[in-house]
């Protein structure tokens, strides 16, 4: 589909590389993946789970093929920023929908979930659209342990469904769902964190004051990344694609110009099967939209089953790179990794 060639389709907000997809593109996304039998990890978070991924940025997949903001909250907040963000569904009723949307076009849906589905959502006009011969619902208590994680592959791996939607607390997303992926058939697999109800005075206090800092945190940074890549210095980008492994170097400010020459050598290696390594060393600023090029082009070979790893950084570059959470798309990124 057109729309997955399209780098302005990343938006970077808050350190989430989120893919901009409206419902009836996800309805389209779901149909053309499911129905190719290619696996795919689709992560649609909420704003509670954005306010606990302030506090701990391990929380989140970054290795999903698409992250899809789920709630308006979120979208208002990234909106404030200067970001524009779509939304396919709000956070309530995305997993009924998936479910009409494995209805339509007749696919099997596993749902992993501490509650059921919602009847009041799903059920229209007396009747579920989904086949109970299509559907399972395998119950957990909402945090998924090694043992969950064994009972779900068996189940999914014997049932063959065409979906997998698995809704969890987001410490579990962290640390079960990559090893449920790893496992699984060529399916869709669709998770949503499970949020959970936080009503202590200091829990409620926080969730007023989080979101006020974690949105001057992102203003402020915007701003400096605007004024930094304001800054006139010659850029461009060269190849070598006989050393090895073969080289991209961008030299300069990765920024609007530049982006059509990189994503042009990025797709030309991919297309020759190499998996190059990238030179930021002469690189000395970055704008959003050359952050979001970045993203991109890691989505790009990640998805081609290849990775583009980055060799060398500017120290200026480095930083801005670890703040974006794009350090963790790229194998081997120098500086200070998360082990999880």
């Amino acid at each position: 589909m057109e729309i997955f060639d399209n780098p302005d389709r990343i938006k970077l907000a808050f350190g989430i590389p989120f893919f901009n997809m409206d419902f009836n593109e996800l309805m389209l996304t779901v149909g053309e993946r499911a129905g190719a039998k290619e696996k795919t990890m689709i992560f649609a978070p909420s704003f509670p789970w954005m306010l606990d991924y302030a506090k701990s940025p391990s929380l989140c997949p970054f290795t999903a093929d698409f992250i899809l903001p789920a709630d308006s909250s979120l979208v208002s907040m990234a909106d404030k920023a200067g970001i524009k963000l779509k939304m396919p569904l709000e956070y309530f009723e995305f997993p009924e929908q998936i479910a009409r949307i494995c209805a339509h076009y007749g696919y099997s849906l596993l749902h992993i979930s501490e509650t059921a589905l919602k009847t009041n959502i799903l059920v229209r006009d007396g009747f579920v659209p989904l086949s109970w011969d299509l559907f399972t619902h395998f119950k957990t208590t909402g945090e998924l342990d090694d043992i969950d994680v064994q009972s779900i592959c068996g189940s999914a791996n014997n049932l063959r469904p065409d979906i997998v939607l698995i809704s969890a607390r987001a410490d579990s997303i962290r640390s079960c769902i990559p090893k449920i992926y790893e496992q699984l058939h060529d399916c869709v697999l669709i998770c949503i964190p499970h949020d959970v109800d936080k009503n202590k005075f200091e829990d409620k206090l926080d969730n007023i004051f989080t979101p006020l800092l974690l949105l001057r945190e992102e203003m402020n940074f915007l701003e400096n990344l605007k004024a930094k890549s304001a800054l006139a210095l010659p850029s461009s980008v060269s190849h070598d694609e006989s050393s090895i492994p073969p080289k991209i170097e961008i030299q300069g400010t990765l920024d609007t110009a530049l982006i059509p020459d990189l994503l042009r050598t990025g797709t030309r290696m991919l297309k020759r099967n190499f998996s190059p390594a990238l030179d930021l060393s002469e690189t000395r600023n970055a704008s959003l939209k050359g952050l979001e090029a970045l993203n991109f082009l890691s989505r790009k070979f990640r998805e081609a089953g290849k990775k583009i790893t980055i060799s060398d950084v500017s120290p200026e570059l480095n930083k801005t790179i670890h703040h974006t959470g794009a350090a963790v798309l790229f194998d081997k990124f120098p500086g200070i990794q998360n082990e999880l």
